[in-house]
Parts: C-alpha cells; structure tokens; sequence
C-alpha cells in the first residue's frame, strides 16, 4: 500500500490465498488470489468471504502461477505478493520452530516433519531454529523430514538420487494433497542445503497412503486436510535406521479437514 499499489495478487491453492485476501481487506485494498480450477470449494469460499477476487485457472496448480505472473509482470496497480517468493513470508514462519521449543519446555525436538511444496514452513522453522541456537538458548538442531506427494517428488527425486539440482516433475489434473501439489520449489536449492546438512530426509508418500493416514488421523480425533495427513503416512517410509527409538518427533498438522471435503 505504501508502494501505491491497489490490489494484491497471489496464486494459491486455497490456505495462502485466504491470508492475503484477509489481510489486504484489514489493509483497505484489493486481493486478486489465482487458484487452480480444482482446489477445494471450501477454500475458494474463505477467499471469496474475505473479499478476494478468485481467478480459477484450468489446469494443475502451475497454471495458476504462470497466470498471475502474467497478470502482474507489467501492472503498476496490482503488486505479486507470492508467498513462495516473499521474504517475508520464511520470517513468519520462523515463528513455528519459537512456538515448538516454547512448548517443549524450552528443548528442541529431534526431528521436524513439515508437508513440502514450496517448503516454506519447513525452511522457515528451520531459521527459526538456528535464531534459537544463536541467541544461545540450545545448541541443538533438529533433523528436517520433508514430506512430498506422488507424482510431486522434485525434492524427493533429487535427495534420493543425490542430485544438486531438481527437476520439475509431471503435472496432474490432481491429488488429494493439494497443498503440496508443486512441480518446481522455488527454493528448491535452499531446501535441500537445510535438509543435507541437517543429516534430515525426504520422503514420498502415494494418493492411497495419503488418504489412509487421513482416516487413521481422523480416528485419533485430529481432523486434518490430507495434504497434512501426508506427514503421518511419511513416517511409516522412513527406514528404521534413520529414526531412532526414543527421538522426539513434532509434525506440523495444520489446515483443517473441513478445507477439503471429497475425502469425507
């Protein structure tokens, strides 16, 4: 607002798109949120209630990005605020890893397990524990799990093989993990610098094992989207000897099942 922009526009599955469409109304500005085609009505409504223009885009969650970036490259109106791109963005999210130790009585856990698309969350927590090592309240880091959803492996493709690059994967029309339903990680390289040098993995979890750990989720009385689900069918991938008994293990649930209503 202060660079004189009208609107704020962002690509988005559903969760990110809602935030900024919350929060430019606060701000007494226009959010234009691009989505694909197929997200979830329940996100599309929350985006919608808050004011935002919704541009559904055919096609997978790609589309929606290369839209919005067509939309904004030359427009002195309408700002990109991309969550995948924003710097900003890894600074809110350091604030998990504050909340994670807060609530462990001040100790860091062995491992973190994040959904990873874009893998903000899980790079954001992973500064947030470095602040903590930093400002000399641990010495401790723990050991990323990043967590993707087949046919969406680039990062996992990439640790497997023991490759420095990743390369972009097949698009599908979609997959109950919408959330995570990203070809190409913008911070692809950064991602997998934080999970190598954590001594962390990557696991790859299938549409079947995704909506299994849902249901088994659900049974416990936590009610998650699947793209949150996936990180319990992840730990079920994870070789015996990388995680050892006794390890203290926090996995970030978050987005309510509600958001996704085709697996009830």
């Amino acid at each position: 607002k202060g660079l004189h922009y009208e609107a704020l526009a962002d690509d988005s599955s559903g969760n990110a798109g809602a935030s900024i469409a919350c929060y430019a109304s606060r701000a007494g500005m226009r959010s234009v949120i691009f989505v694909p085609q197929s997200a979830p009505d329940p996100k599309k409504a929350q985006i919608a209630v808050y004011g935002g223009e919704l541009v559904e885009v055919p096609g997978p969650r790609s589309q929606a990005t290369l839209a919005v970036e067509a939309a904004t490259c030359n427009s002195r109106e309408m700002a990109y605020a991309s969550h995948a791109w924003h710097p900003a963005f890894l600074f809110g999210q350091m604030t998990v890893a504050w909340e994670i130790w807060e609530q462990l009585g001040g100790h860091v856990p062995d491992w973190l397990v994040a959904p990873t698309g874009h893998g903000g969350t899980l790079l954001g927590a992973w500064r947030g524990f470095q602040h903590l090592r930093v400002s000399g309240v641990t010495n401790k880091l723990p050991k990323l799990l990043a967590v993707q959803a087949e046919p969406y492996t680039p990062l996992y493709d990439a640790f497997v093989s023991g490759a420095n690059e990743v390369l972009p994967t097949p698009h599908v029309e979609r997959i109950s993990a919408d959330g995570i339903a990203i070809s190409y990680p913008v911070r692809w390289r950064t991602l997998l610098e934080a999970i190598r040098f954590s001594k962390g993995f990557v696991a790859s979890v299938s549409e079947e094992e995704v909506r299994s750990a849902h249901t088994e989720l659900a049974e416990r009385g936590v009610f998650v989207e699947p793209t949150s689900a996936t990180i319990a069918a992840a730990l079920k991938r994870v070789p015996a000897e990388t995680v050892k008994p006794g390890d203290v293990i926090v996995g970030v649930l978050t987005g309510h099942g509600l958001k996704n209503p085709p697996l009830i």
